[in-house]
């Protein structure tokens, strides 16, 4: 959420009005406790060891995930730092999503700034992304998305890994980017092959973990205080489809789990979701479950989805939306929309503006075509022109921001609890059932739930007051 001046008086809560997060010994003192197999650590954990490392992450919630990971394998054996000056070691764990120019960017600037320090690269390295870090610094360490389980000593000893493999990412050591917030990764991989995305060549094919296992994760986090829980992998939607199971019955058995949280349902492809959308949708109203989906369409042109070999149409998508809105009818759905992919038309981009309109998404994630080395696309013909892209984001995003602000004003008297995410200046941003942002004017803390009622609402976020129960 943006930062922002508000006139609104600050309400300061009283006991009544909040329910207080549970702090544990681990946040309290700082120390590593075990509930399980899952270590959790604090985030100003230090520990006068060998190193100092400092860790940055990039991209979706899934990456952000191993991330956390990663700093706390690091943790058990130095000490995470908050800023790269008082590093001795600089780890940037990277994503597919933001791209090789923004990897190679940072790594750039890194060696140039700081030329004594040892520099590594973790995360979604693709071939060719390797090959460039190479060319900038030969001495840069590369570990991928596989091998983080071993990230420690691969640093330590200098020795890149890229090979492939299925390790799960579950019950390890990890420190939270946010204390509230559980990020769990439910699989890794997917059953797809779109012609713009290297996820496939960087993940493989879907490996969906264990139901068993998810919901131990999950039960750790929320005895260690996660008020929500962020299911994430690159495609949700086909979560167990080689267990012969699938997400909604994982869902099931996550909303059995004792204590006051919300799961919120990470990214999936529309293609898998109508195999068990009933199923789906019922779970999806049970009251530990955030009243959000992330499904992108990517475009709203069926020509244009064929050429990206998305698997789906437009009138299943629909479909798809218009049962969630009628079952759900406070649903936030947000989607990702591709502008100026290969070959697209000024008409054709027409019709992913009518589709915005018919849907009226809540989020949309607006992404100028950009080539990924290795994928379909980045070698089709038909490349279109940088300022046409730039106009059609352009004229998208002030679409939706006009369609968000319409919806968003609907919320306006609407009273309820609020989670407390994080701070931000001038109060704390949070989440509703529906999983809105709402900015409170109030000195919180992550993890508090209050009752609030909305007071004016803005394109990207609600603003409110606290109230008495």
């Amino acid at each position: 959420m943006p930062a922002m001046h508000t006139n609104n008086t600050h309400i300061q809560p009283n006991a009544k009005m909040v329910h207080r997060l549970q702090a544990n010994s681990i946040t309290r003192t700082g120390k590593k406790e075990e509930r399980g197999s899952t270590q959790f650590l604090n985030n100003k954990q230090v520990r006068a060891k060998d190193m100092r490392v400092y860790v940055k992450s990039f991209g979706c919630s899934a990456n952000f995930a191993e991330g956390e990971i990663i700093k706390g394998k690091f943790s058990e054996k130095g000490s995470i730092v908050d800023n790269a000056d008082n590093a001795d070691t600089i780890l940037l764990n990277i994503c597919t999503v933001k791209g090789d120019k923004t990897a190679l960017e940072q790594v750039r600037k890194l060696r140039a700034k700081y030329p004594q320090k040892k520099l590594a690269i973790a995360g979604c390295i693709t071939p060719s992304i390797a090959e460039s870090i190479k060319k900038i610094d030969n001495a840069t360490t590369l570990v991928n998305t596989h091998n983080i389980l071993n990230i420690v000593d691969l640093v330590n000893t200098n020795t890149d890994a890229l090979s492939k493999g299925k390790p799960i990412k579950l019950m390890q050591p990890r420190i939270r980017t946010t204390r509230s917030v559980g990020i769990i990764p439910i699989s890794s991989g997917c059953l797809d092959a779109c012609a713009f995305c290297s996820t496939r060549i960087v993940k493989g094919t879907l490996f969906s973990y264990p139901a068993e296992t998810i919901e131990r994760e999950v039960k750790a986090c929320v005895e260690d205080g996660c008020k929500e829980i962020w299911i994430t992998g690159q495609d949700t939607c086909c979560y167990g489809f080689d267990r012969k199971t699938n997400l909604a019955q994982l869902l099931k058995r996550l909303v059995e789990i004792p204590g006051n949280f919300k799961i919120r349902v990470g990214m999936g492809n529309p293609r898998h979701l109508p195999k068990y959308l009933e199923e789906f949708i019922e779970i999806m109203k049970h009251p530990k479950m955030f009243k959000f989906a992330h499904i992108p369409v990517q475009a709203g042109n069926d020509q244009v989805l064929k050429a990206m070999r998305r698997g789906h149409n437009v009138a299943q998508f629909k479909n798809i939306a218009k049962k969630l809105r009628c079952e759900i009818p406070e649903i936030t759905l947000s989607t990702d929309i591709i502008v100026g992919y290969p070959t697209e038309t000024e008409e054709q981009f027409q019709d992913t503006l009518s589709l915005c309109k018919q849907v009226q998404f809540d989020i949309i994630n607006i992404s100028r075509f950009s080539p990924r080395p290795g994928t379909l696309a980045a070698s089709m013909e038909g490349q279109v022109h940088g300022n046409i892209k730039k106009k059609r984001s352009r004229e998208l995003t002030a679409l939706q921001m006009k369609i968000q602000k319409e919806r968003n004003q609907k919320w306006i008297g609407w009273k309820g609890e609020i989670i407390v995410s994080k701070k931000v200046k001038g109060g704390v941003s949070g989440r509703n059932y529906a999983y809105k942002s709402v900015f409170i004017p109030s000195q919180l803390e992550p993890g508090d739930i209050v009752k609030a009622k909305i007071t004016d609402a803005k394109e990207k976020f609600l603003k409110a007051e606290l109230i008495e129960e």
